[in-house]
């Protein structure tokens, strides 16, 4: 008899498949000192090889919950299209008229994001080898509106799957990075298994440094434990392909032939945008959110709002003659599973409400990530290797210093002036260059000093951003619950990183 029960009856060795994993939760279970010393060793070293990137990417994913909101906050100028305004045809025919130009300049296929509560402008995008730009009409009048050049709430949604690095290194890296997640993920659940629930009332503020960064570390990763698990797996499923590029073997030489093809076919459409639209909208029954052109087809898809399933119904019709051609068909169980893992982890057709849960939970897995890697050297302070005290510094730099560049990329966009031309990357180039100055700040002076430098700029930048967006936009925009909600986070972040100087110590148990 074993302490799950007796044996499975399946063979009297454990070498099958079911008989080692009946082993492995009888171990979990009979957790034993030495089963919890190697658990705890795979969870320390996991954490450390990727706990700051995987800090960085789930503060960035978080905020790209609402990168829609976010680049409309970056472009106060969207203020004058009301949320109630609807889409009209001269708005339309406006936009078709901008895409024949595009193709008669030799550009790369274009497409439309149609107007919707999240964003109530008609954009005309493109890829440029780097992010999607392209001119904002209004939807009334389809008159160009001119917004100021930003990457917006995109920046965060790229650097959270790629880390700002170039493809396809950047996303592979961030596919390993969730693997190492995952057994983080694993591993801390098995270490605290017969604590779990008391762990979600547990936490001393006043205690010692090193058991509140513990209590906080295990309160944040008990409470949205069922939240790390599926953002965890449902991002290991959508990387998978990343991570195993052998996989995209057969899938690359086509890619690589059919791209110079794109360029010198006529993809824009020729046929009228409004009637194609009006009929894909009777097709779909609800309003299509994007419009795609390729291969001599327009694509209407229609996102399917407060749902987690993420996938969007489409019509095609012909680009030349305006004729419906098809219609997507109900997908299979296991294409309907994977558009549910997609909803889920990306939370693009959610509702409000479920999407600030979802901020919320990624919140925590930031906050989890940080208070454990701050646990492991608050802990060992007394240790004075070299490789301790670089850990120590980073520590400050890569977490309080991406906090620190997050808000100068908000200010920067603010200040820079909006005729500048290249001001988006000016943008980026402003983000990196503040956080590679936190990180030369921590290298260079003493960490009790950097801390408390880093977190009274991030203070004062939080705070401050409130005062220089009323003094740098139009006051159209303060009346829209959008400008009242981001700059209240900012404020709230502010206020928070001031709060820390008193009520958390770091630097004091760390010198």
């Amino acid at each position: 008899m074993g302490i799950l029960g007796p044996k499975p009856p399946l063979c009297s060795v454990w070498k099958c498949r079911a008989c080692s994993l009946w082993r492995a939760f009888s171990g979990a279970a009979r957790m034993t000192p030495a089963r919890r010393s190697r658990l705890a060793w795979l969870h320390r070293w996991a954490g450390l090889v990727s706990g700051w990137a995987a800090f960085a990417i789930f503060l960035t994913g978080t905020l790209a919950l609402f990168d829609t909101e976010l680049t409309r906050w970056m472009q106060p100028e969207t203020a004058i299209t009301l949320d109630k305004t609807s889409l009209t045809s001269t708005a339309i025919e406006h936009a078709q008229q901008i895409l024949r130009d595009n193709e008669r300049a030799g550009a790369l296929p274009s497409f439309l994001l149609l107007p919707d509560a999240r964003d109530p402008t008609l954009r005309v995008l493109h890829y440029d080898g780097h992010s999607f730009v392209g001119p904002v009409l209004a939807p009334h009048t389809g008159r160009p509106i001119p917004v100021r050049q930003t990457e917006g709430g995109n920046f965060f949604f790229n650097f959270h799957y790629t880390l700002h690095l170039p493809n396809p290194w950047g996303e592979r890296l961030v596919a390993m990075i969730a693997f190492a997640f995952a057994a983080l993920v694993l591993s801390g659940v098995l270490l605290h298994l017969k604590r779990l629930v008391p762990d979600y009332f547990t936490l001393r503020l006043k205690a010692a440094l090193p058991r509140s960064l513990l209590d906080l570390h295990v309160l944040t990763g008990s409470a949205m434990l069922p939240f790390h698990i599926m953002i965890t797996w449902s991002g290991l499923i959508l990387t998978a392909e990343n991570a195993l590029p052998v996989l995209q073997l057969e899938q690359e030489p086509p890619t690589q032939t059919e791209a110079p093809q794109q360029s010198s076919t006529h993809w824009a459409p020729q046929a009228s945008l409004v009637v194609m639209l009006q009929q894909a909208q009777a097709h779909l029954g609800s309003m299509p959110s994007y419009v795609l052109f390729d291969d001599g087809k327009t694509t209407f898809s229609a996102i399917q709002h407060d749902s987690l399933n993420a996938n969007d119904l489409s019509a095609e019709f012909d680009s030349q003659t305006g004729e419906f051609l098809s219609q997507s068909k109900e997908p299979s169980p296991i294409e309907n599973a994977f558009y549910t893992l997609n909803g889920l982890h990306l939370a693009r057709s959610m509702g409000l409400l479920l999407r600030w849960l979802w901020f919320a939970g990624g919140l925590a897995s930031s906050i989890m990530v940080a208070s454990g890697l701050v646990y492991y050297t608050a802990r060992q302070k007394k240790q004075t290797t070299h490789a301790f005290g670089l850990a120590r510094r980073l520590n400050i730099a890569l977490l309080g210093g991406l906090i620190t560049a997050c808000l100068s990329f908000f200010v920067l966009n603010r200040l820079i002036p909006v005729q500048w031309q290249a001001r988006a990357a000016l943008e980026v180039a402003g983000f990196f260059g503040v956080w590679a100055s936190c990180l030369l700040l921590v290298m260079i002076i003493p960490i009790r000093k950097s801390a408390r430098i880093i977190a009274w700029t991030t203070g004062l930048i939080g705070l401050a951003l409130p005062v220089i967006d009323g003094l740098t936009v139009p006051l159209q925009a303060w009346g829209s619950m959008l400008h009242l909600t981001v700059n209240g986070m900012f404020l709230l972040t502010g206020l928070s990183a001031m709060g820390s100087l008193r009520f958390l110590p770091v630097w004091r148990s760390h010198d």
